[in-house]
C-alpha cells in the first residue's frame, strides 16, 4: 500500500487570532477515517478550506531506546533515565544511533 498523507488547511486569519496552527497533516491508517479526520483543524476545531492528498516518498521510523544497562560483577545498573535516539528507514535495513543519552524530555524534544 503506498503511504498517504493528507495537508490541510483552514482559516489562516482565524488559526491566527486564537494562537494555533493553520496548516496540519494526517497519517493515512484507514482511508475514510483519516479523510474525516483531515477536514477538521484539530486544534481549534475549523473545517479545511484546501485538501491534499500527498504521496510518502520514504519512511523512516524514530526509536527513544532505554541506555539502562547492568554489570552483572558489580551489581549495579547505570543510565537509568536515559535513553538513545535512532532513526532508521521503514524496513530497518539503515540504522543510525546517538552517541550520547539523553533524558526522556531532551529525546522526546529532539525527536519531534
Amino acid at each position: 500500500m503506498d503511504k498517504i498523507i493528507f495537508r490541510a488547511e483552514s482559516d489562516r486569519v482565524n488559526a491566527k487570532s486564537s494562537g494555533t496552527e493553520a496548516i496540519w497533516y494526517t497519517v493515512v491508517r484507514e482511508l475514510n477515517e483519516s479523510e474525516e479526520l483531515a477536514s477538521i483543524n484539530p486544534w481549534n476545531r475549523d473545517e479545511a478550506v484546501l485538501k491534499k492528498k500527498l504521496y510518502l516518498l520514504d519512511d523512516c521510523v524514530i526509536a527513544i531506546r532505554s541506555a539502562r544497562s547492568e554489570d552483572r560483577i558489580e551489581k549495579r545498573d547505570y543510565n537509568k533515565g536515559y535513553y538513545f535516539i535512532e532513526i532508521m528507514n521503514q524496513d530497518e535495513s539503515i540504522k543510525l544511533s546517538s552517541h550520547r543519552i539523553y533524558s526522556w524530555e531532551q529525546a522526546i524534544e529532539y525527536s519531534s
